[in-house]
């Protein structure tokens, strides 16, 4: 019923094909999968660029260093209609390039979350909101959101007159629900979201692997948008022709309705720390990095972290473990979501063997599993 009333609102809009041509550019051969410092990031940015300049947006191209390389932000300004504050609407553009299996086209991660904020971006500027809208395109996203750590310290418009941010990362592949990673960071996040006519799950903490902590971790709501874990993240598996093109026309719709809802507010959001938000593991790690091959089902609902899928090959899938497992504790310790698992995960030590206690079927089994060291191939 949410989503038929969705789809009622996007009917009474004139629809927009370039969605799905935004799409095939990004993912096409000339971008080569968009990584950091290549040629395929520079097209990239220059389309982002040309893009936001076609619906007169004040764009700039503001170039960072990191990890040996130089990489490009796209921001441009929607200016507001009656305020000198701003909120921001972002999405990383950049991908993982080439791989020796052909190229990570990254449809859905993140040609799909930048196509959205540029349809978003042509909404907005054809009727400004109370307060300026920033649209940031970042890249270096994959080599550690070095993009959008780069843009806090020097923003378009000042941190403390930025009220809020919106982090559109994988959102091609809408089912029955959209994810909201963040929404305590905000005291009004949770208010507007319940209006949305889409079904939304919401998630508290709002620190994560992608563009919005820069933000949070600087004293700004933020929260990241997401439709959903699949194998095909960070493969070149990961197409155009397997995302949801009318689910992308309802994520623009919540995204420019809750940044309207923001932007004209008469209030600021008031920003709000998170207790207990789990830090990210930080650089290299005496030891190495552990790992294990799981990919986590972020809009589960249970108590508990739930598969949607593993690794070829990795310690996970040697294991036995498989999509639709609960895992409910390590080593005697529970795991109600993923934050209390990624806290006890990142405690060990590659090598380490763990007893997890999974939920199978209905049955709690021990799995015992020795983890891994992660390597730049398994990002």
């Amino acid at each position: 019923m949410q989503l038929a009333l969705a789809f009622l609102l996007l009917a009474q809009e004139t629809p927009a094909p370039s969605l799905e041509d935004h799409v095939r550019y990004l993912t096409g051969d000339e971008c080569a999968g968009r990584e950091t410092g290549t040629e395929g990031e520079k097209k990239a940015a220059a389309y982002l660029e040309r893009e936001l300049k076609r619906w007169k947006i004040e764009t700039s191209v503001a170039e960072f260093r990191g990890h040996g390389t130089t990489g490009r932000n796209v921001i441009g300004v929607v200016p507001g209609s009656g305020s000198d504050e701003a909120i921001v609407v972002g999405a990383h553009y950049d991908h993982l390039g080439t791989s020796d299996k052909g190229i990570c086209r990254g449809a859905d991660d993140n040609a799909s979350g930048t196509s959205v904020v540029l349809e978003v971006a042509r909404r907005l500027a054809s009727r400004p909101a109370k307060r300026a809208v920033v649209i940031a395109f970042f890249s270096g996203e994959e080599m550690g959101v070095l993009g959008s750590r780069a843009y806090v310290t020097k923003p378009a418009v000042p941190l403390e007159k930025t009220v809020a941010m919106i982090n559109l990362d994988m959102v091609g592949r809408l089912g029955s629900k959209l994810i909201v990673f963040g929404v305590d960071s905000g005291d009004k996040f949770q208010e507007y979201l319940d209006e949305s006519p889409l079904r939304i799950v919401t998630k508290a903490d709002p620190i994560g692997p992608s563009d919005h902590t820069s933000f949070y971790v600087k004293g700004v709501p933020a929260v990241h948008v997401f439709t959903g874990s699949h194998k095909d993240w960070h493969k070149p598996s990961d197409t155009p022709d397997k995302l949801n093109l009318e689910g992308m026309r309802l994520v623009a719709y919540e995204v420019e309705r809750l940044a309207r809802r923001i932007a004209d507010a008469p209030e600021r959001m008031a920003y709000r720390k998170v207790d207990g938000a789990a830090p990210l593991p930080g650089g290299p790690r005496p030891g190495g990095t552990p790992y294990l091959g799981l990919m986590p089902d972020y809009g589960f609902e249970g108590k508990g972290v739930r598969l949607a899928g593993v690794a070829p090959g990795s310690p996970a899938e040697k294991a036995g473990l498989a999509e639709g497992d609960v895992i409910l504790a390590m080593d005697g310790k529970e795991c109600a979501e993923v934050k209390a698992y990624s806290a006890l995960f990142f405690a060990k030590r590659p090598g380490d063997e763990v007893t997890l206690t999974v939920d199978r079927k209905g049955k709690a089994t021990p799995v015992k599993v020795v983890l891994g060291e992660k390597r730049k191939s398994d990002e």
